[in-house]
């Protein structure tokens, strides 16, 4: 019996040290594909648009200007008016409203870009590893659009504290409370700021598309007025928000070279082949 229990402990201590040994290979894979990252990104800084003039703050003060006219020409209507929209609305307006949260991107996104830090891409082919890399940049500016303007709107709904419509009748429209709970959390909205963050990256990365995004982010937006959960100017707002946070985020990316350029409106556009190239053969 003892020979058969040090048996068992010598295959376990076997199995612990195989997964301790593919633990340490992974982590010094995640730490290389790291820091060939960082490399690139300083290189790549150089050679970027950094200096190229740009023009998103005049867009983005006259969309402040407007979200205070909609807030008060249309949010108390709007609000007195949130349980009388006709039922075959709101039934696809409940349906479709989810489409907004920020998890079914930031996931597939966040998880595709975490997995190919711990591939080993010296073993692929170039060709492969730069349709990967393309993946990989793609995936990554989209997490951050998406989630770094998310996480700041998140902060700054419970710093202003809005109340939201299931609160109109007691409290109207413009009554805030900050630090409070989640019913008064209503600008600006969360759902519309990945909605606007989402579609916007989608509109700069395919041009012909940018009609159809900003109509579906529009109507993704409206599903929030019409469920009760926030007011037009919650919507516009958070609409405005994320589709600017995805511009500056593609500027940003652009003065690294990476994955875009400025034109010479001072647009981000998709920049030709990511110039990834010389980074992968290089790896």
């Amino acid at each position: 019996m003892a020979t058969e229990n040090e048996t068992d402990a010598e295959e376990l201590s076997g199995r612990t040290g195989l997964i301790r040994q593919a633990g340490r290979k992974l982590t010094d894979r995640f730490r290389t594909n790291l820091a060939a990252s960082r490399a690139f990104l300083k290189s790549r800084r150089a050679n970027g648009d950094a200096d190229t003039p740009v023009h998103g703050y005049r867009y983005f003060f006259l969309t402040v200007m407007v979200v205070f006219l909609v807030a008060v020409v249309l949010d108390n209507p709007v609000g007195a008016y949130r349980n009388q929209w006709p039922t075959d609305v709101l039934k696809w307006a409940h349906r479709l409203t989810d489409i907004g949260k920020s998890g079914w991107i930031l996931v597939p996104t966040g998880v595709f870009v975490l997995a190919c830090y711990f591939l080993d891409w010296r073993g692929l082919q170039a060709r492969t590893r730069l349709t990967l890399a393309k993946w990989v940049a793609a995936s990554g500016y989209v997490f951050i659009a998406v989630g770094m303007s998310g996480l700041i709107v998140a902060i700054a709904k419970r710093l202003i504290g809005r109340a939201r419509p299931v609160h109109f009748e007691e409290l109207g429209a413009f009554y805030f409370q900050p630090f409070s709970n989640a019913s008064f959390a209503s600008f600006p909205s969360g759902h519309s700021t990945t909605s606007g963050a989402f579609f916007a990256a989608i509109a700069i990365f395919f041009p012909a598309l940018r009609f159809p995004a900003l109509v579906l982010a529009i109507w993704l937006g409206f599903t929030r007025v019409l469920v009760g959960a926030h007011y037009p100017s919650d919507v516009l707002a958070g609409l405005a928000f994320g589709a600017w946070y995805a511009y500056f985020t593609a500027l940003f990316f652009a003065g690294y070279g990476f994955i875009f350029k400025i034109d010479k409106n001072g647009l981000p556009v998709r920049r030709k082949g990511y110039e990834l190239q010389k980074f992968l053969l290089q790896r």
